[in-house]
């Protein structure tokens, strides 16, 4: 395995983590805050953050929100759940760049996703205490 492969797998799993981390923290400031397991000291426990976010994404609906802001929280965990997948396989199976492209391009569409929800939900909480 060459130096290449595992500085980019390293680069792919704490950008992973920090897309949870994010997730997480949105979660917690919803109207009803969804609490997602927080990692291990350093580790994300993916046996543990799989099924909670799946978990967040039916949870979403009772969210006293529009349906806009709850679409982008649902894009926003598959996003996240598809990049767990590809990077499985890309351990799993062995590093393929066009893995490792996918990957890196679901994260950033899933921080777009992250980034509107996060300006939608700080642009409501201004609202509600600007009075």
């Amino acid at each position: 395995m060459s130096d290449f492969e595992d500085q980019t797998r390293n680069h792919l799993s704490g950008e992973i983590a920090q897309a949870y981390r994010t997730l997480a923290t949105i979660s917690e400031n919803l109207p009803i805050g969804i609490t997602l397991p927080a990692p291990v000291g350093t580790e994300l426990v993916l046996t543990d953050a799989i099924p909670a976010v799946r978990r967040a994404m039916i949870l979403i609906e009772e969210q006293p929100l529009p349906e806009a802001p709850k679409d982008l929280y649902v894009n926003a965990c598959c996003y996240w759940l598809s990049a767990v997948d590809v990077f499985t396989m890309l351990v799993v199976n062995g590093f393929h760049s066009a893995r490792a492209l996918s990957i890196a391009r679901v994260l950033e569409d899933g921080d777009t996703a992250r980034r509107e929800l996060s300006t939608w939900l700080t642009d409501r909480w201004l609202e509600e205490n600007d009075q």
